[in-house]
């Protein structure tokens, strides 16, 4: 196992990383006993911003005061149904008033919300039930057939099943409730349960992209540590109208699109329908938009509408615009800024770390970039063999430090120990900086593969076939062969395109120029990319799928 390394001195190499505003940062240090929905809802009821518009919720105005009573609904509903502080609900469904406000409150009430995407299909629901063993769990009533499909396996520390959205019962042998119904009639005043700030408050699990979803535990701290560090670092005030376009079982849509939002005092827009181009454009421009918190695959379905004769879109309010999840090729920053006029900051996190630890801000960026590290947030490159990497362009295993780590895998001993080494986190990405130290992604650790006894990063592959003009999106993955591992390379193609073998070659050659030994030598066209349910390339159903039609 590696062992951590010691922390000494930042070097002339790193001084560039770590500037003077993160070398002054210091966390605040969160009252304990610790109220967390008191930061975001309590003492913002109690100001001038007490009717001010907390969530916008498909058109649906709360204010700060209507969301702290429906918070408090929502924790009388829990608890009057018996569960009780510490217990943990399962929440299986998506974006809606009624999703926040219960999360919220299950917060409020002391009890850990856990939450997964509603795009997993029945037998992966049967798994996180039998996982985590929860006391309730909240469903969107589109959801309920899934539940149904495996009921004659559900836990039995499972005592109550809340829907929101029908009228549902007499399904399964647990009661269930319409959540709707039930929150309706509890009172709107609910004294919070204080926890230590050490305690396990919420819970996400990981996306399944390296192995089975492990459940990730985080702490009652994150509420004080995560909008101060985000918040300073991205300038969050109250003023700001905030769009997050990922679903809130994702950090990256529930922390920047919700909780940091009301931390602030700013107003939060979330939509349960899918953020297509249409939806996206009427968002900004009708709520006046200031900070838009997105992904490439959202930014490619938007900037797929416009071609260089397009004129520019005019949006005066909205200042900055934040990217995630994926790499984005040169070219979408340089059409993006050509139609929005604003440069996307692109930037790198985890649910381990509870959001981002190295981001891009609107007055220290490059292009391309992921930026440098968020206040609070100490990153190291390690080789392979442990060593600490402090040279630019010279790629290692991204180990972070940081207050916001969770306290453990649930139940995953082996996991939790190969990733939380000492006060550092291991994050399996594969990076670099450059010598004004921005650092750059070079993949991930598990898709690295070596060709002919060298290296290959499907990213930096992918990077050179997208700047083809026919490729709209493309994944690489080994391919096996008798003579040994080769390239594949998978393309989903611009409309107006259509696969050929001059087509196919053109694509291919591309990547010479980055070493001919990363040419592909397999290349596979197809509608769309397998995803996640966090909506990640699925590099291992590709494999998969490789495999099955070898």
């Amino acid at each position: 196992m590696l062992q951590p390394f010691a922390f000494r001195p930042i070097g002339d190499a790193l001084a560039k990383v770590y500037g003077p505003e993160w070398m002054n940062w210091r966390d605040p240090e969160p009252e304990n006993p610790f109220n967390p929905t008191g930061r975001l809802l309590d003492r913002h009821v109690d100001s001038t911003i007490v009717d001010k518009p907390a969530v916008i919720a498909d058109g649906a105005i709360v204010t700060y005061r209507g969301l702290r009573d429906l918070v408090c609904q929502s924790s009388w509903a829990f608890t009057q149904s018996g569960i009780l502080a510490n217990q943990r609900i399962l929440f299986f469904g998506t974006d809606s008033l009624e999703y926040i406000a219960a999360w919220l409150g299950a917060i409020r009430a002391g009890i850990v919300p856990v939450v997964i995407s509603d795009l997993f299909k029945a037998h992966n629901l049967a798994y996180f039930l039998e996982d985590l063993e929860p006391s309730a769990l909240f469903i969107d009533a589109e959801n309920v057939p899934k539940l149904v499909a495996i009921k004659s396996s559900l836990p039995g520390s499972l005592k109550h099943v809340f829907v929101r959205g029908g009228q549902t019962s007499g399904l399964i042998h647990v009661p269930m409730s319409s959540w709707e119904d039930l929150a309706a009639r509890q009172p709107t005043d609910f004294a919070a349960v204080l926890r230590n700030v050490d305690d396990i408050c919420y819970m996400f699990y990981s996306g399944g992209t390296t192995g089975t979803p492990k459940g990730i535990c985080h702490l009652a701290r994150d509420f004080e540590l995560v909008p101060s560090r985000h918040g300073q670092f991205w300038h969050y005030q109250e003023t700001d109208v905030v769009y997050a376009t990922s679903k809130k079982y994702f950090t990256h849509g529930l922390w920047p699109g919700v909780l940091i939002p009301l931390y602030y005092g700013a107003t939060a827009v979330i939509h349960r329908d899918a953020a297509t181009a249409d939806r996206v454009l009427d968002t900004l421009e009708r709520y006046h938009v200031t900070k838009w918190i997105t992904v490439p695959t959202v930014i490619k379905g938007v900037l797929a509408r416009w071609n260089n004769e397009t004129p520019a879109i005019d949006l005066p309010s909205l200042s900055m615009v934040v990217s995630a999840s994926e790499k984005m090729p040169p070219e979408l920053f340089e059409k993006f800024y050509r139609v929005f006029g604003l440069e996307v900051l692109d930037s790198i996190g985890s649910s381990e770390i509870t959001y981002e630890w190295i981001a891009n801000r609107p007055e220290e960026y490059r292009r391309g970039s992921l930026g440098k590290p968020v206040f609070g947030c100490e990153v190291r490159l390690v080789s392979p063999d442990g060593q600490e990497i402090d040279r630019p362009y010279e790629p290692g295993e991204a180990w972070v430090k940081s207050a916001t780590r969770p306290l453990f895998y649930w139940r995953k001993l082996d996991k939790t120990q190969d990733t939380f080494i000492g006060t550092w986190t291991r994050t399996r990405d594969s990076l670099y900086f450059d010598e004004d130290g921005f650092f750059w992604f070079a993949g991930r650790v598990d898709d690295l593969f070596k060709v002919h006894g060298l290296w290959v990063s499907p990213v930096e592959v992918e990077a050179a076939v997208t700047e083809h003009q026919a490729v709209l999106e493309a994944a690489v993955t080994p391919w096996d062969t008798p003579e040994g591992t080769e390239v594949k390379v998978w393309v989903v193609l611009r409309p107006g395109y259509t696969p050929s073998d001059d087509l196919t070659q053109e694509i291919c050659q591309n990547v010479r120029k980055i070493g001919g030994y990363k040419v592909p030598n397999h290349c596979e066209y197809l509608d769309q990319l397998p995803r996640t349910p966090l909506l990640k390339i699925d590099r291992r159903a590709l494999r998969q799928l490789a495999d099955d039609r070898a």
